[in-house]
């Protein structure tokens, strides 16, 4: 068997603060393994007050494979990078940085792409889908790019904070004038495809986040919070015959797509 750690082994870290919390090295580390590389993903508490000196230093190790950033750095992670994805510019946060082989430190954003590839994974595509998108914070900006790059048809955004929503919707439209896009429309029978990007759902007292009109089996649904597994959106979603994909879906997608990026799968 392969040693799990060697004088060789080439490292990930994930990068945040606090970082007890992540699950990420038991999502990462068997793929990591699975493919034969050899390398570790290891979590990295930089405390927030010192990530802009710390992170210069870190970038320096040697065997250094790249870096996955979680809150809250994702947007201050930008500065240190010579180049990054189109999505990533749009969005204003990478969550993968690796060094390119001209020695340049480049990012990409994962959040929407894990999104779309939970999709994919129940036999569909977001291209031409007419979606209700719930959330304009951090994951609900990136799912937003990531939808309107794979082409969707309409993109209504719905957030609490109706400004913000009008915002992202202003942004997208510049850089995607060909989508109907909209912060107003929760009327459901006007969509095939309801996500939640909130933390709605997370805690026993919640329900599930609003719409007009009743939730048909023409709507695939698709709630990222990723525990519990099953939130009351997604049970909502079976008793109305809905496909349905839950926040851990998401996350496989999304770990394999930051994999395939460090070009490790």
């Amino acid at each position: 068997m392969q040693p799990i750690v060697n004088g060789a082994t080439k490292l990930l870290f994930i990068v945040g603060d606090p970082i007890a919390q992540v699950r990420s090295p038991l999502i990462y580390n068997p793929k990591i393994l699975a493919a034969g590389r050899n390398c570790i993903l290891v979590p990295l508490l930089v405390p927030q007050a010192e990530f802009e000196q710390t992170i210069q230093s870190v970038m320096r190790i040697g065997n250094l494979e790249g870096l996955i950033i979680t809150f809250p750095f994702k947007e201050r992670m930008m500065p240190f990078l010579q180049k990054i994805s189109a999505d990533a510019a749009l969005i204003g946060a990478v969550n993968a940085v690796k060094k390119n082989e001209h020695g340049e430190w480049q990012g990409d954003i994962f959040d929407g792409i894990g999104m779309v590839r939970a999709v994919q994974a129940l036999g569909q595509l977001a291209e031409n889908r007419h979606v209700l998108l719930y959330g304009a914070g951090g994951a609900g900006k990136a799912i937003a790019a990531a939808l309107c790059s794979n082409k969707v048809r309409r993109l209504t955004i719905i957030d609490r904070n109706e400004s913000k929503a009008q915002a992202l919707v202003e942004t997208l439209a510049r850089h995607y004038p060909e989508i109907a896009l909209g912060s107003t429309n929760r009327q459901i029978e006007d969509y095939d495809m309801l996500v939640n990007a909130t933390p709605v759902g997370m805690a026993e007292k919640d329900t599930y986040v609003q719409w007009s009109g009743t939730l048909h089996k023409g709507v695939t649904v698709v709630d990222i919070v990723p525990y519990p597994t099953t939130t009351p959106l997604l049970a909502l979603a079976q008793q109305c015959g809905c496909p349905h994909t839950n926040g851990q879906a998401m996350i496989q997608g999304q770990s394999d797509a930051v994999l395939e990026y460090f070009d490790i799968l």
